[in-house]
């Protein structure tokens, strides 16, 4: 027992206080997110910070989940004697910092000043930051947004079992929040997310039930009755202005996609998904349409089977505005790690940011950002493109009915790129740019929406590949011929095969 409390009294005898403040640009006390790396790989937490990883969630080795939000300084109390990295961000416009610093065997506090610049400031050249799908508690949402420097958090208070407001009525006053200077979150969001796919309905003025539709016992993706179709029609029935409720479709490799596209078009479609992690990419399709992993092989080996996706879709004259999402409280990203980026003039106001999406105002990042100003001047595309990244940039691409019609390498080291376009395009439907910061571990994206062009397309090939998937959909033994999601396969079945004619 004394030899207990000598080598408890020792360790208490050495270990030291990390005290850690992060300041902005101007010196201000600014909310953060932190990593504390220790010795032999091991994270430390701040007393009452706000912790990345929820407690029901699996922590899979990531980072970030080990990582912690502070409202301006913290203390990591009593950690053993050595040599620590810390980690400071304050979301993607700014830089990421790094500082090392010694923990000495005398037990001194340690003292840590992190001060964060900006590498750009998007709000400044008009452009307004959201995350289209956060899995996070409503009461954390607001310091959440300040540390990630975010502007509006679309919440999800319901979702397939879960439904925070139980048999009460939704909010209708204060269903959107302003929790900051430049911060806002939306708190009437559901997510149906079952066997056919993930569909998310934005600004909902009533429950719909989805908390009774799965039975006890039974897995939500091995539930395909009632189609999820039926609750996106039943939300539209209830408006709420002519914007919401908004259907955004969380991914286009979930089974069920073509069907919303042929007969429920979504307002949005998520493209920088929750996938795309900050440490590494989910490289699978969950229970949605496997991918050919001989063609989409490789660390882009996802992404690029769902930019195919998106692409085709916009081949057949669909040109649903692309959205982003991280599903923070799920998948191991913060709030805002995927974004979008929509152009607004003046203010910021949740509708005119909607509005600025169903217009195509929008621009997708993870890393790096992209400013695209085509001019349309009959068949030829002119005006300018420049993108930058607080990272190396890879490439920089655009593309046309998903076919890359012109691409550029930056030089080596470079952050910041910039070219004027003059291209022929009279035989295409649509044009993007795209970019790409470099990166081992995961893929770092920016994505414009798509611009139409006045080309013709011919859309046969891809209609027949999204009949064809409907078609194999029709054999799936969890929708047996005469279910309910068997009759509206049918229907799905006349679009497609009309568009192939």
């Amino acid at each position: 027992m004394r030899l207990y409390l000598f080598a408890l009294c020792a360790a208490s005898l050495f270990a030291a206080d990390l005290r850690v403040t992060v300041r902005d640009e101007r010196g201000r006390p600014v909310a953060a997110r932190l990593e504390v790396h220790g010795p032999g790989g091991k994270m430390y937490q701040a007393e009452g910070s706000l912790a990345s990883r929820r407690a029901e969630r699996p922590d899979t080795g990531s980072p970030y989940l080990g990582s912690f939000v502070i409202k301006e300084a913290a203390v990591v109390k009593n950690v053993p004697p050595g040599r620590y990295q810390i980690l400071a961000e304050h979301g993607l416009e700014y830089e990421r910092v790094e500082r090392e610093v010694e923990a000495r065997e005398d037990g001194q506090p340690v003292q840590v000043e992190m001060q964060l610049r900006p590498w750009i400031r998007m709000r400044e050249r008009g452009w307004w930051s959201g995350d289209m799908h956060v899995h996070r508690p409503i009461e954390e949402t607001p310091l959440l947004l300040e540390a990630e420097d975010l502007n509006l958090g679309v919440v999800f208070t319901m979702w397939n079992r879960q439904n925070i407001w139980g048999a009460g009525a939704l909010p209708r006053a204060d269903w959107v929040r302003k929790t900051g200077e430049h911060h806002w979150m939306t708190v009437t969001n559901a997510e149906d997310e079952r066997g056919g796919g993930a569909w998310m309905l934005h600004g909902l003025t009533a429950s719909l039930g989805l908390e009774r539709v799965v039975p006890e016992g039974q897995p939500t993706n091995q539930s395909w009755d009632p189609p999820g179709i039926e609750f996106v029609q039943q939300a539209r029935a209830a408006k709420r202005g002519s914007l919401f409720p908004w259907f955004d479709l969380e991914k286009p490799t979930w089974w069920e996609a073509p069907v919303m596209m042929a007969l429920a078009r979504p307002d949005s479609m998520g493209l920088l998904n929750n996938h795309y992690d900050q440490y590494a990419m989910y490289d699978g399709e969950a229970w949605g349409r496997k991918r050919d992993t001989a063609r989409f092989a490789g660390l882009h080996g996802y992404s690029d089977y769902s930019l195919h996706l998106m692409y085709r879709y916009w081949n057949l004259g669909w040109l649903v505005p692309p959205s982003a999402g991280a599903a923070s409280g799920v998948l191991p990203n913060p709030v805002g790690y995927n974004r979008m980026y929509v152009k607004l003039d003046g203010g910021f106001t949740v509708e005119k940011w909607y509005e600025g999406v169903k217009a195509g105002r929008v621009m997708l990042s993870n890393g790096p950002v992209l400013f695209f100003e085509p001019k349309i001047r009959g068949g030829r595309l002119a005006g300018r493109i420049e993108a930058q990244a607080r990272d190396e940039l890879e490439r920089v691409e655009l593309v046309a009915n998903g076919k890359i019609v012109q691409s550029w390498r930056p030089a080596a080291g470079s952050k910041h790129f910039r070219a004027s376009l003059n291209l022929n395009l009279a035989a295409h439907s649509w044009v993007a740019a795209r970019c790409y910061a470099k990166n081992d571990v995961t893929v770092r994206l920016a994505h414009t929406g798509p611009t139409a062009l006045p080309g013709r397309w011919d859309r046969r090939d891809d209609a027949r590949y999204f009949r064809e998937w409907v078609e194999e959909l029709q054999r799936n033994p969890k929708t047996p011929a005469g279910s309910r999601a068997a009759r509206v396969y049918e229907q799905v079945l006349a679009v497609y095969r009309e568009m192939e004619k």
